[in-house]
């Protein structure tokens, strides 16, 4: 799965920007945090300790006690992890000053159990191709694929069809079983010695949707 990594969301602008997103779902780098809005629930995943630690937060009627929760630590994440750090959840942690902001906001911590949970520092940051590389490698390739910069996408197999998001997908899990080398004005993307698909490399045409160095794969990929 390919993974925004955000800076940090510290101001009204910067949530407003994250939940209007398709899928608002990144990870923070300061707090290191997993960040998903999930319907009417804020889940929060901290990776600041020994293991993963979740937060839930919100109502089942409503966004808005999540929000308001938000709005209370001045739209900053920092503040809000903070707050979070100090709740007591062996007693009545409604009663924590924290959550008195809605009558209907609920908070529940638990350990995740999602084995692909990686940190904002353990995931690869791609950052645009500036140049075309002498030679090419895996790296190099998901750079390209990641930001965009190709035009004219083929397929060179009539029973195997696949777009740019599957090839970098499978490059995150396979990366070993993937060449690729220039064949004229084009580039050649072989599968275990299988040529699936060919492009023309084109560094000017950086996706908008994609700001340079945030794009992320998690890892285990270095």
């Amino acid at each position: 799965m390919i993974v925004r990594v955000l800076p940090q969301l510290e101001s009204r602008d910067e949530w407003i920007t994250f939940c209007r997103r398709e899928v608002p779902y990144c990870l923070v780098d300061t707090p290191a945090c997993l960040v998903d809005f999930q319907s009417h629930f804020l889940q929060l995943t901290l990776f600041n300790q020994a293991e993963p630690v979740r937060y839930t937060l919100g109502s089942r009627r409503s966004i808005d006690p999540a929000w308001q929760l938000v709005k209370r630590c001045n739209w900053s994440l920092k503040r809000l992890v903070a707050g979070l750090d100090t709740l007591d959840f062996g007693g009545n942690v409604r009663d924590n000053e924290l959550l008195g902001v809605h009558s209907d906001l609920s908070a529940r911590r638990s350990q995740p159990r999602d084995p692909h949970l990686h940190a904002p520092t353990s995931s690869e940051r791609l950052a645009p191709l500036q140049g075309l590389p002498a030679q090419w490698n895996c790296l190099s390739l998901k750079r390209l694929l990641a930001n965009h910069q190709y035009r004219d996408w083929r397929s060179e197999q009539d029973e195997v069809v696949l777009g740019p998001a599957a090839v970098l997908l499978d490059l995150l899990d396979h990366g070993g079983d993937w060449q690729a080398r220039p064949y004229g004005p084009r580039l050649q993307l072989s599968c275990r010695g299988q040529v699936l698909v060919s492009l023309i490399a084109d560094l000017n045409p950086v996706s908008t949707a994609t700001t340079p160095g945030l794009t992320s794969l998690p890892a285990p990929v270095r």
